[in-house]
């Protein structure tokens, strides 16, 4: 016996943008930007039908962290707007107009950037006795910005060795125990905007970890980069000049994890003992340019590396170390805002000049 589709089916809907995956990014620039949200039924409904949509609280969205493993802040009522409280399913139709969702975080004072923020939605009612598909009236709208930064781009007139900053060794150093931090994880930020006129040996860009230990991750003179830790010594092919890239070494349980743009490259055995570590060395006519380099006293997942690339809380409790060098003035450009105190020292003297750009970007 066949199934009657007005009596045995019961139509459904769904929010659009969420049917292959429930958190839908809204990219904001400037502290600003939108997106349009929509509902779908099922099958096209027999009348007009109106889907009524809400912003969630707080502590759906804790709920929301505690289950998927995820760092979410809710982003506060006074910083979106909804354009309307419903959308509308034409008779005949399965598709309904779009709202929009409006977010300007310039609004907002206590906004901090460097937060995974975000505006968890759902179906709220619908008319006519239809229902929302379980798992798919529910989007978490979560803002990915493009942020724009100056940065510090170091050059040399000559072809003498420049060896940028050095950290001191207390910067990995635990104050409850006074012991080294046995997990950490260090990232940044560098683009290379120009190459070795082919007669200079060495490195373009090196970042040491280990002092006296060998822990490398540096170009070497072909533009190739290059993570050197113990015994392994690997190439990673070219990377492209005038491009910016975000890199991480993650130190966990005896390994480090080479990571670039997010992604880990390789990973390998490191026992030796932690020490100090230098980074921003420069040669000849290649042209660095850096920006912000952490330090943090955990080994950071792939996720959270993926997802503060272009800035990060400097409150934030893991954090044991924070430069930005965003600025030109080399008195400022050695300074930790993580509140921590591990300041920079500048080894040798070297030019600095002011760039521009986004993240994530060119």
């Amino acid at each position: 016996m066949g199934c009657n589709r007005d009596t045995d089916f019961i139509n459904q809907v769904y929010i659009t943008q969420a049917v292959s995956s429930q958190i839908v990014p809204v990219h904001v620039e400037e502290g600003k930007g939108s997106i349009n949200i929509s509902a779908s039924a099922a099958l096209a409904v027999g009348a007009n039908e109106q889907v009524n949509i809400e912003a969630l609280d707080a502590s759906y969205l804790e709920r929301y962290n505690s289950t998927n493993h995820t760092s979410y802040s809710l982003l506060s009522d006074s910083a979106f707007k909804f354009s309307a409280g419903n959308m509308n399913i034409s008779s005949g139709t399965a598709l309904s107009n779009t709202i929009e969702v409006k977010i300007d975080i310039n609004k907002w004072k206590s906004h901090r950037p460097g937060r995974l923020y975000a505006i968890p939605v759902r179906i709220k009612q619908v008319g006519n006795g239809i229902k929302p598909i379980p798992g798919q009236d529910f989007a978490l709208l979560t803002l990915e910005s493009i942020i724009k930064q100056q940065s510090a781009q170091f050059t040399l007139s000559n072809k003498n060795y420049v060896e940028g900053f050095e950290v001191d060794p207390k910067t990995f150093t635990n104050p409850e125990t006074n012991a080294f931090y046995e997990n950490f994880t260090v990232e940044g930020r560098f683009m290379c905007a120009g190459v070795f006129d082919g007669n200079e040996a060495g490195y373009m860009w090196q970042n040491v970890l280990f002092a006296y230990q060998g822990a490398y991750f540096h170009f070497n003179s072909s533009g190739s980069l290059q993570p050197t830790s113990g015994p392994v010594d690997a190439l990673i092919p070219l990377l492209s000049i005038n491009r910016w890239y975000h890199f991480a070494l993650v130190h966990k349980s005896g390994t480090l994890t080479y990571y670039i743009d997010g992604k880990p490259l390789l990973t390998s055995a490191y026992t030796a003992a932690v020490g100090g570590a230098d980074f921003g060395h420069t040669s000849g006519t290649a042209k660095l340019t850096l920006a912000e380099y952490r330090i943090w006293r955990t080994a950071r997942s792939t996720s959270q590396i993926r997802s503060f690339m272009c800035a990060a809380d400097p409150t934030d409790p893991d954090l044991i170390a924070y430069w930005p060098l965003n600025t030109t003035d080399p008195k400022l450009i050695v300074k930790d805002i993580s509140g921590h105190g591990n300041d920079l020292k500048i080894i040798s003297p070297f030019n600095i000049l002011p760039v521009e750009g986004k993240c994530p970007g060119e």
